[in-house]
């Protein structure tokens, strides 16, 4: 899996740069909207994981960004934030997000979870459904 970290700390894209060492993942890292609307552009990565803030955007507008777009619309985007409530949970919906998790999401766990929401949206796609989760289960 080609997956693409978008998080503007430098220590938070590390510890994902390790906890992710040991699994089978093209790690791409980006720490801006613009870096990361590139990289989806360039490299066409098979999932998303965008932090909680960014410092030319949020997380909320990249991922409509990337839902906007015919040629990366089906990649997987999960967003990770530090605090949920039903405004965020509703917002991560409106932007097409499959997920909306809480920070920080361990290494360990996005694998498997980006493997998941891959298989749900090819699953729904032809419902119209983008299988969107609150939570990793």
């Amino acid at each position: 899996m080609k997956l693409l970290i978008v998080e503007e700390n430098d220590d938070m894209r590390m510890l994902y740069r390790i906890g992710l060492r040991r699994f089978e993942v093209e790690l791409l890292e980006a720490k801006t909207m613009a870096e990361a609307l590139q990289q989806v552009q360039e490299k066409h990565p098979d999932a998303v994981l965008i932090g909680d803030t960014l410092p030319d955007g949020d997380p909320f507008e990249l991922c409509r960004q990337i839902r906007s777009n015919p040629e990366t619309q089906d990649i997987v985007v999960a967003i990770a934030v530090y605090y949920i409530d039903g405004a965020i949970r509703r917002l991560s919906r409106e932007v097409g997000a499959d997920a909306c998790w809480l920070a920080p999401v361990p290494p360990r766990e996005i694998p498997k979870q980006m493997e998941e929401l891959r298989r749900r949206r090819q699953a729904s796609s032809s419902d119209g459904n983008n299988g969107s989760q609150e939570h990793p289960s």
